[in-house]
């Protein structure tokens, strides 16, 4: 089955995910896409009604360990691989406007 990709179509898409693609990359990106599509329409072309919806494919349990208070590195230590320190404390770039 053959899908439809214009190149508006793959000027529009790759704007509204803010790609910026020159002339020459919209073709061969149409091309690529019709490859997709395809697949995806073979794919939905398949009977699934008996197949319940799944999020992972196996089943795995989550394991946690114990939560164990343990003692911690000394401050010196980890203050030894910051990039920046001030007053025995990590200085970092401001990020919050006031």
């Amino acid at each position: 089955m053959a899908v439809d990709v214009s190149p508006e179509r793959v000027r529009s898409t790759a704007e509204l995910a803010r790609l910026a693609l020159r002339d020459d990359e919209v073709a061969p990106l149409a091309a690529q896409l019709r490859v997709i599509l395809a697949h995806v329409a073979e794919l939905d072309a398949w009977d699934t009604e008996a197949v319940p919806p799944t999020a992972q494919v196996l089943d795995l349990a989550m394991t946690l360990r114990d939560d164990l208070p343990a003692r911690g590195i000394d401050r010196a230590t980890a203050l030894s691989q910051a990039a920046r320190t001030e007053l025995g404390a990590f200085v970092v770039p401001r990020f919050v406007a006031e």
